[in-house]
């Protein structure tokens, strides 16, 4: 099929006028289905559109999820009938064992939640107390060079290896 030329302006600017329409028609075509496929990715658009909905389906799968408890009680099997000495050492037993652990309990647990306070506090007294000794000790300049005399220039190296040349380099 042999495309024709057409022949008049009024049809070359009427062809144009309808590609533009197309295009544009497209152009909203495809920012709708832009939308919606936002929309249906989005799961706070669906809660707000279905909120009931959302709703009972969380419920049901909050129910799904959760374990059934056990509908049967575990058996305790005796192997020998226990004697007097032993049912009279057990009671006495049990009872202080029990007031023993309860209070290493609540020690353990006083202790569990003092002990990094204590270590904090220590350490934040540490640091003060050498911050000031430092304030009040100096660092001594290498031999040879004066406290407020000139800088060394930076492509002249380092000639002592000891620990205050190399922080006098960060004042």
């Amino acid at each position: 099929m042999a495309m024709t030329k057409p022949s008049s302006p009024t049809d070359i600017a009427d062809i144009q006028r309808q590609m533009a329409q197309i295009r544009h028609e497209m152009h909203q075509e495809v920012q709708g289905a832009v939308q919606g496929a936002r929309t249906l990715t989005d799961w706070k658009s669906l809660v707000k559109s279905y909120p009931w909905l959302s709703l009972s389906v969380a419920a049901a799968l909050g129910y799904f999820v959760v374990p059934k408890r056990r509908k049967e009680t575990p058996t305790v099997v005796t192997v020998a009938a226990p004697g007097p000495e032993f049912l009279a050492n057990a009671g006495s037993g049990t009872q202080d064992e029990r007031a023993r652990s309860t209070n290493w309990t609540l020690l353990g647990t006083a202790f569990s939640l003092l002990a990094p306070i204590a270590v904090r506090a220590a350490q934040n007294y540490a640091l003060t107390y050498f911050e000031q000794w430092l304030t009040n000790h100096p660092l001594a300049p290498p031999r040879g060079q004066a406290q407020d005399g000139p800088e060394r220039p930076a492509s002249d190296p380092v000639r002592s290896s000891g620990p205050s040349s190399r922080l006098r380099d960060f004042r």
